[in-house]
C-alpha cells in the first residue's frame, strides 16, 4: 500500500477514538470542527466496514437502496460538508473520488489496492459510540 494512503488511513481509522497528533486532517478539522469531522469520518469508515461484512458473508446483492459496495452515497444534508472535507484535505483525493455527490475509492487504485484499503479499515477501525448528551 502507498505510504501516503497508509498514513491517511491511520488518521481516518483513529480519528475521534483517542487523542493523537492529527497532521493530514488538521486543516479540515479547523475548518469544519471536530464534531462534524467525527460524523463525516465515522460514516465513511462504517461504509468500508459494511463492504467487508458483505464480502465475508458472501452476500452478492446487498440492499443497494441502503448501502452500495461500489460507492458511499451521503445524504443530501451532508454533501456540502463532504465537499468541504475534500477541499480542506486534498490528500483524500489519493484515496477517494467525490463525484456526482457520491464517494468512490479512487479509480486509479488497483483491485488489490482497494482490497488492502478495505482490509486495513476492517482491522484498524473500531466503531466508537459517541454520546452527545445534555449537561445538567
Amino acid at each position: 500500500m502507498n505510504i501516503n494512503i497508509e498514513k491517511l488511513l491511520n488518521e481516518l481509522t483513529a480519528y475521534g477514538e483517542q487523542p493523537q497528533k492529527i497532521i493530514i486532517l488538521k486543516q479540515a478539522e479547523k475548518s469544519l470542527g471536530i464534531n462534524k469531522m467525527i460524523s463525516l469520518i465515522t460514516k465513511l469508515m462504517q461504509w468500508h466496514k459494511k463492504v467487508m461484512l458483505w464480502s465475508k458473508k458472501s452476500i452478492d446483492n446487498p440492499n443497494e437502496q441502503v448501502y452500495n459496495k461500489d460507492y458511499y452515497q451521503p445524504i443530501s444534508a451532508v454533501i456540502e460538508d463532504y465537499k468541504g472535507l475534500f477541499e480542506n484535505c486534498p490528500e483524500l483525493s489519493e484515496l477517494y473520488e467525490l463525484k456526482n455527490d457520491k464517494i468512490y475509492l479512487n479509480s486509479s487504485l488497483t483491485g488489490q489496492e482497494k482490497q488492502e484499503v478495505l482490509n486495513y479499515v476492517d482491522e484498524n477501525y473500531k466503531i466508537v459510540r459517541h454520546s452527545y448528551g445534555r449537561k445538567s
